[in-house]
């Protein structure tokens, strides 16, 4: 896995962060593959390219469908079907052939990006048809073959799609996930090393569910009772759990008091003030989380509290990943 070494305004703090390796549609930037022979007209592969290893994947391509090709869509029944209606062509147990190799071949893996609505990608916004020639889908979406056997069988990996990417608050969620995955993955060997990440991430954790991160310490306790890899099994299945849904603003709230109580004594009135209005600031939503990132972040400096430096609260991925330019 490689690396990246992210300065934080002029070079004040250096802070490496692993590049996680997604799965990503092939559409997105990177070939003229769907249907009708075009991409996605943004590229997002390229924008997270400096950031990212992609894994590049066109299930419908994969399985010889071709560029272009007749549409497909799924059909309604007791389980649903993949269809191509110009053909005729049922070709569903094909996808699922497909998707248990890719899966079973699939190694390390961090995340998902995958197209929207598509028969095959789509994760619960694909249209379902009665039948192949129905002329308009039923009231209901669903989720397409490929991106369903993701679901079953990595449903515990950060998933996403690219309208979805557009919103801060999800982009934020998923950017956050994927980058603690791959750091976890860098983990594994011994008790220590789970310690330490868990030390570095301990606000992080305190915003998604504090009682929870709790739990994480107490399986840590257990270090002498229990074999590592079952140690690990227990971690890695909490913290994903308790991941899976974004934090709350009251919980990063939460988190930001913890670290406002480790230098509050050195501020003045004023500066404490103001702090204390960046936050309800923000839960009043007309401040970004990463604008108070960045009022804390001048504080942790300021006063040298190391241990703040190194919490992922302030840094869950390079911060490049907020740019309004990118994607």
């Amino acid at each position: 896995m490689s690396f990246l070494l992210i300065p934080y305004k002029g070079g004040q703090a250096i802070h490496t962060f692993p590049r996680p390796i997604l799965v990503i549609s092939k559409c997105m930037g990177i070939e003229h593959c769907r249907y009708d022979g075009q991409m996605v007209p943004y590229d997002i592969a390229k924008d997270l390219q400096p950031f990212i290893e992609f894994i590049t994947v066109c299930p419908e391509c994969d399985i010889g469908l071709g560029v272009p090709r007749d549409p497909i869509r799924l059909i309604n029944g007791e389980k649903l079907r993949l269809v191509q209606p110009a053909t005729g062509e049922d070709i569903t147990e094909k996808m699922q052939v497909f998707v248990n190799s890719f899966l079973n071949n699939l190694l390390a893996v961090d995340g998902f990006i995958l197209k929207s609505k598509s028969p095959s990608c789509g994760f619960g916004t694909t249209k379902v048809f009665e039948s192949a020639d129905a002329k308009e889908p039923l009231h209901r979406h669903s989720t397409g073959l490929f991106a369903k056997g993701i679901l079953d069988r990595l449903g515990h990996i950060p998933y996403i799609d690219e309208t979805s990417l557009m919103d801060p608050y999800k982009r934020d969620h998923f950017f956050t996930r994927i980058f603690m995955h791959a750091d976890l993955r860098l983990h594994t060997s011994s008790i220590q090393e789970l310690i330490d990440f868990q030390t570095r991430n301990k606000l992080l954790l305190m915003a998604y569910k504090q009682r929870k991160q709790k739990i994480l310490g107490r399986i840590l306790a257990n270090y002498k009772s229990q074999h590592f890899p079952e140690i690990f099994t227990a971690y890695s299945k909490t913290l994903h759990e308790m991941t899976s849904i974004a934090p709350s603003i009251g919980n990063i709230i939460n988190a930001f008091m913890h670290a406002f109580g480790y230098f509050s004594h050195c501020l003045e009135s004023e500066k404490k003030q103001y702090l204390l209005n960046c936050m309800e600031e923000y839960r009043k939503g007309r401040l970004s989380l990463q604008e108070l990132r960045r009022v804390f972040i001048s504080c942790i400096f300021k006063f040298n509290v190391d241990y703040l430096a190194d919490q992922t609260l302030f840094y869950p991925y390079p911060e490049k990943l907020n740019d309004p330019n990118l994607i």
